[in-house]
């Protein structure tokens, strides 16, 4: 039986895999395309990720940029059935640059300068956005794949990281779905989004 841990690392190389059409074909002239800018090197990819030298900071695949190490506000609410956690790993790094407390150019070991601003900018209080890092209890689900299957299933799915609404659940860092918005998964048009998981 092979560690946890190793299950998880053949478990994000297999959902690469399955995304790496996606994630070429849209991540080039997306936000999040920093090749233009000066202190990328001129690459696309390198401002998070690197084949060498990975951080272990987080538990994501070949990560490279400097981590945030804030505390942050929660979102809460009588109607929760769960606590959200402060950020884990899948929402972390999201948040290691829209925080605001790390440098968009922070990675590679070098410490940058240049912070997100405007709509970008999430910052450390998230008691007004969407909950993360917090367990979804399914009630009369009939099947984990008719909503996440990552196999095959591109952009258009929802996926829970450890049984968790992360805020790569709904945000597709590399790409997003034709006609959506701050690179969502799925449309907002008749809250096609919400209704994926809300009022099921």
């Amino acid at each position: 039986m092979r560690p946890l841990k190793t299950v998880r690392w053949l478990g994000w190389a297999l959902a690469l895999l399955a995304s790496a059409t996606v994630a070429q074909s849209g991540i080039v002239g997306s936000a999040h395309d920093f090749s233009a800018q000066g202190w990328s090197q001129g690459e696309v990819c390198i401002v998070c990720h690197t084949p060498h030298h990975a951080s272990q900071a987080l538990d994501r695949p070949l990560w490279n940029h400097e981590v945030t190490t804030a505390s942050f506000t929660l979102y809460s609410s009588a109607t929760l059935h769960q606590t959200p956690e402060q950020p884990l790993a899948p929402s972390k790094s999201c948040l290691s640059c829209h925080d605001g407390t790390v440098a968009q150019d922070s990675f590679g070991g070098r410490t940058g300068t240049q912070f997100v601003t405007g709509d970008a900018l999430i910052g450390t209080d998230l008691a007004n956005d969407h909950p993360v890092s917090i367990r979804w209890d399914h009630v009369g689900s009939a099947s984990c794949g008719n909503c996440h299957n990552l196999h095959g299933g591109g952009v258009s799915v929802l996926p829970f990281y450890d049984g968790k609404v992360e805020c790569a659940t709904c945000h597709e860092p590399h790409n997003a779905v034709a006609g959506t918005t701050k690179m969502l998964r799925k449309t907002i048009v008749g809250s096609a989004l919400c209704l994926h998981c809300h009022g099921k």
